[in-house]
């Protein structure tokens, strides 16, 4: 069925469908940019990252092929944009104000991301491992990791909301990114994975 989805929307985009554009844009928006603000570490430049992304999808739209992943094609553009956002970093003015922490982290960040090929990542079948997962978290767990992944609330409105304490907020999320990590770890790098349980 996904399959299906995706064939569709890639056969509207590559016609110039804007409404087929923007399903796109607002199923992938969030998750693109957490992707690239685990690189990054800027979300302003990960919006800005992303929002280049989605113009070069309309531009090369023509080249879109359906029997390729869609969201593998769009991961792929981000890391691209990733590695001439570092790159370019490195070599300006204001990377040079820097740190040399900053700067040896963004030169890690961007070996990490020359190594992700998503030709090779199936993101259907970890998005199916994901909620599985969900699932099989316990009540109390699951409920938290919801309210701040998938609703983007804070902690403390959680907390709040709950009437359990801060600490335990927080205890729980890093409890159920701890089993997603187990989970996942055989099929993604360990970043990859919490930027997209962000």
């Amino acid at each position: 069925m996904l399959d299906e989805i995706n064939a569709e929307l890639s056969v509207r985009l590559r016609n110039g469908d804007e409404k087929a554009f923007e399903i796109v844009f607002y199923s992938f928006y969030g998750p693109l940019v957490n992707f690239a603000d685990e690189y990054l570490t800027d979300r302003e430049a990960s919006r800005n990252v992303v929002q280049t992304v989605f113009l070069k999808l309309w531009e090369k739209r023509a080249d879109i092929n359906k029997d390729y992943s869609l969201k593998a094609w769009l991961y792929s553009l981000t890391r691209n944009e990733c590695i001439s956002y570092i790159r370019h970093l490195k070599v300006s003015r204001k990377f040079a104000e820097k740190s040399r922490e900053i700067m040896v982290r963004m030169q890690l960040n961007e070996e990490a991301l020359h190594e992700l090929d998503f030709n090779t990542i199936d993101l259907d079948t970890i998005e199916k491992i994901i909620r599985d997962t969900l699932e099989t978290l316990p009540e109390r767990c699951r409920e938290v990791f919801i309210l701040s992944r998938y609703d983007h609330l804070k902690n403390r409105e959680i907390a709040g909301q709950l009437g359990i304490t801060l600490k335990a907020v927080e205890g729980n999320i890093t409890r159920a990114l701890k089993i997603f990590q187990v989970k996942l770890k055989d099929y993604l790098p360990a970043g990859f994975i919490l930027a997209l349980l962000q």
